[in-house]
């Protein structure tokens, strides 16, 4: 029996503009079908044994022809549940999304088509032009420049309605045939047009102008595709609705660097202030099981992470330990959100860092740790920075910060470093950067030894949100 096809609409580019129908799709894909248009990222997604097939079609080069796709689709639903077909935009708006449908539909292949936001209206829509506006425009009609078999152009006299926004897709190429024609059939030369280059992501860019004016101005400021073409009363409203490109880090370039390949908040934080950010794993936790499980009678359990959390408890779940064996032990945290994760295993922390660094919290530990207890020290494998207070205290790693082969060579206006290790691990890269934003004590001091003529913006506390925090109050600086 055959499975079933989900054609997708992926939306205008931005991955928080995907619909949660669409999300739930990819992650449940057994087979992923994506356009040249979707942000890869968007592979991050997907689960681990999905086969993900790149079908990307661009001017002048196809890398499989639409019947060819359509074929493929087919072939799929026979071997796989569930195949996900990820185009841009919206699935029925120029994505040939119909083609394919009936192509299913005739090979009697089960489907269902998941809208997307189409990049004619939510692409103008982050240029600061609404498509529609009382007293402005009362409609709107939406074209391609691109013609089956290269069949005659439009008549342009259906474009002299200056009570409609006119919206040119994939015109690129056709931009000065455009505006020739318009300007012969008698449109307004004066009639406010605009052009929207990839929009919706962070290296959005746009020229804004008058239908007289634009060639001019796209001649000194020439931008890449995909190239939305506006033409219409409505662009004259851009300087006042532009919400977009007023973001406090539109288009500045920024670097998060991370130990896993989820996305990180400050990923998140800062695509959300409009900023270019490039996610990059320098590391990659792998945990491991000691040797012997000690005696846990009348210690402190030091725990100096998440991951020694997690590590910890699966060390012991592995080993079948009767976790009861605890209750003549207490608990240390560096942090409330290694206490967090503590939490999720029933347990509470008797002793918690006043603030979420080693420094902090060895001082901690020297004030609460009394003389009759003894320190196990829960910790990754190369690095521990817990001071010893007896010599019974015990010092076990329970997992492994594996670096991870890279390749980088850009520069950044903005990098931003978690823990010490990733520093010294971008230290052996290319790239570079003005500024660094650092999680705590700890990581500054490794920005300082290998990065010493860099500035340091230093988290107001030793946490994601402290970093953020401190990036909110001072906006003004990149």
């Amino acid at each position: 029996m055959a499975g079933k096809v989900y054609l997708v609409g992926g939306g205008p580019g931005a991955l928080d503009l995907y619909t949660l129908k669409a999300m739930r799709c990819i992650e449940e894909a057994d087979c992923l079908v994506y356009d040249r248009l979707i942000d890869e990222r968007i592979l991050n997604y997907v689960k681990e044994d999905c086969e993900c097939i790149y079908v990307g079609k661009q001017s002048h080069y196809h890398t499989m022809k639409q019947e060819d796709i359509n074929a493929l689709l087919v072939e799929k639903a026979k071997v796989y549940e569930k195949v996900v077909r990820l185009k841009g935009g919206d699935v029925f708006v120029f994505g040939r999304g119909g083609e394919e449908a009936l192509t299913l539909y005739e090979n009697h292949i089960d489907f269902e088509v998941v809208p997307g936001l189409s990049s004619s209206i939510a692409g103008l829509c982050y240029g600061g032009i609404p498509i529609t506006h009382r007293g402005l425009s009362s409609g709107f009609e939406v074209v391609t420049a691109h013609f089956q078999n290269q069949q005659d152009e439009w008549d342009y006299q259906r474009f002299l309605n200056d009570d409609l926004t006119y919206v040119f897709m994939m015109g690129k190429a056709k931009l000065s045939v455009i505006v020739e024609q318009l300007l012969k059939v008698g449109k307004n030369p004066q009639t406010p047009m605009a052009l929207i280059s990839n929009a919706t992501l962070p290296n959005q860019d746009a020229c804004y102008g008058t239908l007289e004016t634009i060639l001019d101005m796209y001649d000194k400021h020439p931008l890449p595709s995909p190239l939305l073409i506006v033409l219409g009363q409505v662009v004259s409203l851009h300087t006042k609705l532009d919400f977009f490109t007023k973001k406090p880090y539109f288009q500045t370039h920024v670097l998060i660097t991370t130990l896993n390949g989820k996305q990180s908040v400050l990923t998140q934080y800062f695509q959300e202030q409009g900023a270019m950010v490039d996610q990059l794993q320098l590391g990659k936790i792998e945990y491991i099981q000691p040797i012997q499980i000690p005696s846990f009678d009348y210690s402190v359990i030091v725990l100096t992470s998440q991951n020694g959390v997690k590590g910890f408890f699966k060390w012991l779940s592995q080993e079948r330990f009767d976790l009861r064996q605890l209750s003549h032990a207490r608990f240390a945290c560096i942090g409330q959100k290694t206490e967090q994760v503590l939490n999720q295993y029933g347990f509470y922390s008797d002793i918690l860092s006043h603030q979420a660094n080693s420094i902090a919290f060895n001082l901690d530990l020297k004030k609460y740790v009394h003389d009759d207890e003894h320190m196990i020290v829960i910790c990754e494998k190369s690095h521990c920075a817990i001071e010893r207070l007896h010599e019974t205290d015990q010092y076990i790693s329970v997992y492994e910060n594996k670096e991870i082969e890279i390749n980088v060579d850009k520069h950044y206006d903005l990098a931003c470093f978690t823990c010490a290790s990733s520093v010294q691990r971008l230290s052996q890269q290319a790239c570079t950067f003005e500024k660094a934003l650092s999680i705590g004590p700890m990581t500054t001091k490794a920005i300082r030894q290998y990065y010493p003529d860099v500035e340091i913006i230093e988290a107001s506390h030793s946490s994601y949100q402290g970093m953020i925090e401190k990036m909110e109050g001072i906006k003004d600086v990149l």
